[in-house]
């Protein structure tokens, strides 16, 4: 007997870019075909709705009327505003402004008829907000955004999620929205400074009054004795959030960077990893770390910080004390601090390592009749992509191959997907990092080894099927050096070897 997929497993395959691979689940499972069952008919809503993202002109127009139809169903069969709304919203997207209204009057009818419907108070007031706002009553609107906002203050995600739906509406109606900034996060900051053992001093409160100037709620960094602490200091006085971004463990971090400058700064240290919201670990671990170790994570604090304020919808800065990796190209505005005399003494390498982007491709089971056709599909494919830093080659029914930045490595992942989708099982992985890379004594060609393969082949065995799904580190990289709307978040992997968890982003197709 064949059993459902579950509604839950489709939600995820959509928001991991497999939207075709989650219609013909859902499809599969007869959900399509069930018009009286309100989880799925909310469902099916919220996969047309995102068909119509994909689409344009009038294909987009008859995507948003049949999925506005799918909510009004749901919310007939079983009463409930979530549903309600989205069908006003998506009837004024599909050019019914007239029905977009009825509902949207139908939906505060609801809210005052039913003041103990189970929601958030923030949700309860934002859904009173959209139904005004779509009846064009804006100051009424405003005022129960506000009531919002004071429900939950700090719900990021939240408003994030709000803004862009009410930008989309104003955007229709041709309203204005300077308004609805009131939804926007404070900044985030990337702070990075050049190590040095002298105590804070005077530099201490200047910094904070950086931070208290620039509005920063966020802040993404390294922990180097000296003004990298003293800023992690000043923004968990502030009440941001810390999220610390080190090359290697913390322990031998600590060894490099802070314990040379004395046992104080060792104290300061490790009540910040304590203290922290996150600690992530750029790989390879159990390594003393060496500048250029230091550098990839100071690049990837970078764009972890333009990641989130990409994704709450809200603005990036960027701290620089001292000659703090210069050479960065930062797509944000740079506040600069003066830095201290005293140096900390270069980190010798102890580990020779290649900056490296590597893809991971699944296609199936290696015992499989189709599995040779596959390979060979797949190498025409790559051929077709352009050169690469490490030749296309099998590692155990994976397929790795590696080049010199992840913006060459997300194009072939791109063009691979585009030209391979459908035709086989296909997962796409990648992974950026510091690899260790041997020469294959058998082939002369050379070979990436050691935690960077590790991570690619464990996420081309973890993820959705027909997506392309890259780490955290990647997905940093990238919005360091192009843009940070490249990737979406979608959750984790739990790390095996130790280290903080692997995050997982989903690699937006190309155009």
């Amino acid at each position: 007997m064949v059993t459902a997929t579950p509604l839950s497993t489709i939600i995820a395959l959509a928001r991991a870019g497999a939207l075709d691979h989650a219609w013909a689940r859902f499809s599969a499972a007869g959900y399509d075909r069930s018009d009286d069952d309100p989880a799925a008919l909310t469902v099916k809503g919220r996969l047309l709705k995102d068909h119509a993202l994909r689409a344009s002109g009038e294909e987009r127009r008859l995507f948003y009327l049949r999925s506005a139809e799918a909510y009004r169903r749901s919310a007939a069969l079983q009463p409930a505003t979530y549903p309600l709304i989205n069908a006003a919203t998506l009837s004024l997207l599909s050019g019914d402004r007239g029905r977009a209204e009825e509902i949207a009057l139908e939906v505060l009818q609801r809210i005052e008829r039913e003041p103990d419907e189970p929601e958030t108070p923030y949700w309860r007031a934002a859904t009173e907000a959209e139904a005004l706002l779509l009846l064009g009553r804006t100051e009424e609107a405003r005022a129960a955004l506000e009531t919002a906002v004071a429900a939950a203050p700090r719900a990021w995600e939240d408003h994030a999620s709000t803004l862009r739906q009410f930008l989309i509406i104003q955007d229709a109606l041709g309203g204005e929205t300077g308004w609805l900034d009131r939804l926007r996060p404070q900044r985030s900051l990337h702070y990075a400074a050049a190590a040095d053992r002298a105590p804070g001093g005077d530099r201490e409160p200047a910094l904070a009054a950086i931070l208290d100037e620039e509005d920063v709620g966020f802040g993404y960094g390294s922990l180097a004795a000296g003004a990298e602490i003293a800023i992690a200091e000043a923004l968990i006085e502030r009440g941001a959030a810390l999220h610390v971004v080190l090359p290697s463990d913390s322990e031998s971090f600590a060894e490099a960077f802070v314990d040379p400058a004395g046992q104080d700064w060792r104290r300061r240290f490790d009540a910040l990893i304590e203290a922290a919201d996150t600690v992530d670990h750029v790989r390879p671990l159990r390594t003393l770390p060496d500048e250029r170790m230091a550098a990839l994570a100071r690049e990837v604090a970078l764009g972890a910080a333009m990641l989130n304020a990409e994704r709450l919808m809200g603005e990036g800065v960027a701290l620089r004390v001292g000659a703090a990796e210069p050479a960065l190209r930062i797509r944000a505005r740079v506040v600069e601090a003066p830095a201290a005399e005293e140096k900390a003494p270069t980190i010798a390498a102890a580990l020779r390592t290649e900056p490296l982007a590597l893809l991971a491709l699944s296609i199936g089971e290696g015992g499989e009749e189709a599995f040779q056709d596959r390979l060979e599909e797949v190498g025409e494919a790559l051929a077709l992509t352009g050169s690469a830093r490490i030749s296309p080659h099998l590692s155990g029914e994976c397929i790795l191959v590696g080049y010199d930045d992840p913006l060459a490595a997300a194009a072939a992942a791109r063009a691979l997907h585009a030209r391979l989708r459908g035709r086989m099982p296909l997962r796409i992985a990648g992974h950026y990092g510091l690899v260790a890379c041997v020469r294959d004594p058998f082939s002369g060609s050379l070979k990436p080894a050691g935690s960077g393969t590790e991570i690619a082949l464990g996420m081309a065995d973890s993820i959705p099927p027909d997506t392309i799904c890259v780490s955290h580190d990647f997905a940093a990289i990238l919005a360091a050096r192009s843009s940070p709307d490249e990737a979406n978040w979608i959750g984790e992997l739990q790390a095996f070897d130790g280290g903080s968890p692997i995050g997982l982003y989903a690699l937006k197709r190309g155009s």
